[in-house]
């Protein structure tokens, strides 16, 4: 199923299970988040399952958009359910990094979407160099 909202183009895929895949294609824009917020509220109803966001296809990210994607993570762990991010552009991690919120977001690299499908862990994005003008570790 394909959504748009704005500037932003979301495939939904669904497996047999729970578990969901949303592509995310354009800008995260207040009318994409919208969208991402209004498919993640019809995802809560099923109760628990991995939803995992592809950001590969994001043209940028910025604070806005990156607190569309924990609120949604806050959404799922209420109902025991789980958010993958994958396939992060470097500017993405970057803004994860100078954010302090590494160890907030399960990110996931762009082959697989999960440890169990993978067979490996998530990706670390704590050696990743600040924005500029932020040492690692800092917040911006």
């Amino acid at each position: 199923m394909r959504v748009d909202g704005g500037a932003l183009r979301m495939s939904v895929h669904r497996d047999a299970g729970e578990d969901v895949l949303l592509e995310l294609v354009g800008e995260l824009d207040d009318a994409g988040r919208r969208c991402l917020r209004d498919q993640i509220g019809e995802l809560l109803g099923r109760g628990g399952g991995t939803v995992t966001v592809d950001v590969g296809g994001l043209r940028q990210i910025d604070i806005p958009a990156l607190a569309a994607l924990l609120r949604a993570d806050l959404l799922l762990r209420r109902v025991h359910g789980t958010l993958e991010i994958r396939a992060p552009t470097p500017a993405f991690l970057e803004l994860v990094a100078a954010t302090g919120l590494t160890d907030r977001l399960r990110i996931v690299p762009a082959t697989g979407s999960s440890v169990a499908s993978t067979g490996s862990p998530p990706v670390s994005v704590a050696g990743v160099a600040g924005v500029a003008g932020v040492a690692p570790g800092r917040s911006a």
